[in-house]
């Protein structure tokens, strides 16, 4: 019989300790227990000189050690070092990650709520978290409280780096300054010369996305690096907000995240991930966050998802993931033990109301829906024309498939020029390729119908005729202005969270917002799902859902988070064009929360999505009510609207 013995060395100078195998036993035993090794997610190479196999020790690797070779007895032989190691981690991720007290004290006046307490304890026992907590819980102070206590428990934190989505950075400094103000900490942004002149100044270092990938480019490039020149000595510690944003395998700012918190191991510092949504479509995304808090337990994807994840093929070099492996999936949530966190919004947050949702469904004009038809079928459309009495028409064709999409749901809400141009690029026969563009004008059915809701909610005895407050969401940003000007020319003041603001023109709207001096705050999804509080409202309107399941479940959370305590309850609206893509775009909302439920061991999130099943569709001209189609549990809460 083939016995496995394990054993670990001394600390090398950056206190990295190596994991040693040696094989006993007949040579057909120890040809297969060899293949087996290679099919766990750490990489081991020969030792020199050779007899063993070797490499980082990590967490991850012996528990898919014991879990491939501790099934039979006498094969898993850890030495008495290795042993002892193991009973450190055990130690580290159990007892000390479920501490509910802090040597760390906050300011006077500051008390972080019992979550963050036990997210900070996790954060500073191991170095390594992954904090899924759920949108408005407080992820940034538990991650600052997390750090702040690995120096109180006695590590050495060189210069931290926080990599944000642009529109946060300004709250993570304050952040910073409210709960750790003995901290020096700056916003890392500016011209190249004034970033430059930031090095040295600060512990605590607050950047982007799109810095942090201008600023720490490749080795290989011959370029300025001043982010890696900063914390050229490794990183004390890197966090990565909203972590879901390093999804992409090949996006340059995936990779230069994944340097950086490299640098930070390497060093034996820590790393903080952070996102309420930590995957958008299925559990293979999360591999590029797993690897940027330890890139020696799974350093190629490939290992991973062959590992823990149900696939199918998908051409030749490629597969399709399913979801998480059921047999393997215990295996893979011991190897976050200690690691990974999630909490939701009804476990902690009890005081804040209930969502009720209901959905209002239009009808097309006939025109328009015979173009939406047309195209939808045959990838084409004759547009009908708004702009005179000629019944002048206009093709309209595609012939790429997400192109295809998105034109549909622009379609599904408003009118459109199309304008159509060819090149410079080249199609599949060389020829230049065909590119349409659909510009949204009124009539718009949707916006239609969000004036009625509008006018719904006026209160009659308000002497300037305004009403309750009201967000409306779309991921268009034509369609966001379109319903913003509808809304002006109707007597309601109206402000936009949109792309292509500056910070000050976006934090004035929404303070103007919070302060009641608007009515209505039209907001892309994409600009307005992260980093905004818009809890002066309690009505949600969606013109659109997005896609992303990301985008969609944040842009509630703006309205439903701590400070909406004030309302009774957060109304969510959707307005649904009848028999259209926004029907299929809720499907596959519904399945990405399928994927996200069972990583999180959350089922809420998909029994609460959109309403559930039991959610309303407003019929607007007929003033009737039908089930939503497709929804998937009975737990949220629901109310039927009228006209």
């Amino acid at each position: 019989m083939v016995q496995i013995h394990a054993e670990i060395g001394v600390p090398n100078a950056d206190g990295h300790r190596d994991l040693v195998l040696v094989a006993v036993g007949p040579a057909h035993e120890v040809a297969p227990a060899a293949k087996a090794v290679e099919r766990l997610t750490p990489l081991f190479s020969k030792s020199d000189p050779p007899g063993a196999l070797t490499t980082r020790a990590t967490w991850s690797a012996v528990v898919q050690l014991q879990a491939t070779f501790g099934q039979t007895p006498g094969v898993w032989r850890p030495g008495p070092a290795l042993c002892a190691w193991i009973t450190e981690q055990v130690n580290a991720r159990t007892t000390l990650a479920a501490s509910t007290q802090l040597y760390y004290a906050p300011p006077a006046g500051l008390t972080p709520y019992p979550w963050q307490v036990e997210g900070a304890a996790m954060i500073a026992a191991t170095g390594r978290a992954l904090i899924t907590d759920e949108p408005g819980t407080g992820k940034t102070i538990t991650t600052i409280l997390g750090l702040a206590e690995r120096v109180e428990r006695g590590s050495e934190l060189g210069p931290i780096l926080v990599v944000c989505p642009a529109s946060v950075i300004d709250a993570w400094v304050d952040a910073w300054r409210a709960w750790a103000p003995h901290v020096r900490v700056v916003a890392w942004r500016g011209t190249p010369k004034k970033r430059a002149a930031l090095i040295s100044t600060a512990d605590v270092y607050v950047t982007s996305y799109d810095l942090a990938r201008t600023d720490c480019p490749p080795t290989t490039l011959k370029k300025p690096a001043p982010l890696r020149d900063l914390g050229r000595d490794g990183w004390g510690a890197v966090v990565v907000d909203e972590c879901h944003l390093i999804k992409s395998l090949k996006a340059e700012r995936s990779k230069a995240v994944r340097r950086l918190t490299l640098s930070a191991t390497e060093a034996g510092g820590a790393v903080v991930c952070l996102s309420g949504t930590p995957i958008t479509h299925h559990p293979g995304d999360l591999w590029p966050t797993l690897n940027a808090l330890d890139h020696h337990a799974t350093p190629a994807r490939e290992r991973w998802v062959a590992r823990y994840c149900d696939t199918v093929p998908a051409g030749d070099y490629d597969v399709d993931v399913l979801g998480l492996a059921a047999h393997a999936e215990a295996e893979f949530r011991l190897t976050l033990l200690g690691q990974h966190r999630r909490v939701a919004k009804a476990d902690v947050l009890t005081q804040l109301p209930p969502k009720v949702y209901s959905t209002r469904t239009v009808d097309m004009p006939a025109a328009w829906r015979k173009a939406y038809d047309e195209f939808e079928s045959e990838m084409y459309a004759e547009l009908p024309s708004t702009d005179g009495p000629d019944g002048a028409t206009t093709e309209l064709s595609v012939m790429d498939v997400m192109s295809k999409y998105g034109h549909l749901t622009r379609l599904a809400s408003a009118a459109a020029d199309v304008d159509i141009t060819y090149g410079p690029d080249l199609d599949a026969h060389d020829e230049p390729k065909r590119h349409v563009h659909l510009t949204l004008k009124d009539p718009s059915w949707k916006v239609d119908a969000l004036l009625e809701l509008l006018e719904e909610r006026r209160r009659d005895d308000a002497a300037d005729g305004a009403g309750e407050q009201v967000v409306v969401f779309a991921p268009s940003a034509q369609l966001v202005r379109l319903a913003g000007a509808a809304a002006a020319r109707a007597g309601f003041r109206v402000g936009y969270i949109v792309g292509g603001q500056g910070h000050a023109e976006r934090s004035q709207n929404m303070r103007d917002f919070q302060a009641g001096d608007l009515d209505v705050i039209c907001v892309t999804t994409s600009a307005g799902g992260v980093g905004i509080t818009l809890t002066a409202a309690r009505t949600v309107v969606f013109l659109q859902r997005p896609w992303s399941i990301v985008e969609s479940i944040q842009a509630e959370d703006r309205c439903h988070r701590i400070g909406s305590e004030r309302h009774d309850s957060i109304e969510v609206i959707d307005i649904v064009a009848r028999n259209t893509i926004d029907t299929r775009v809720r499907a596959v909302l519904r399945e990405r929360a399928g994927q996200l439920a069972d990583l999180v061991q959350d089922p809420r999130i998909v029994a609460e999505l959109l309403g559930g099943s039991r959610s309303t569709e407003h019929r607007a001209e007929r003033k009737e009510f039908a089930p939503d189609p497709g929804g998937s549990g009975p737990t949220s809460t629901y109310k039927e609207s009228a006209a």
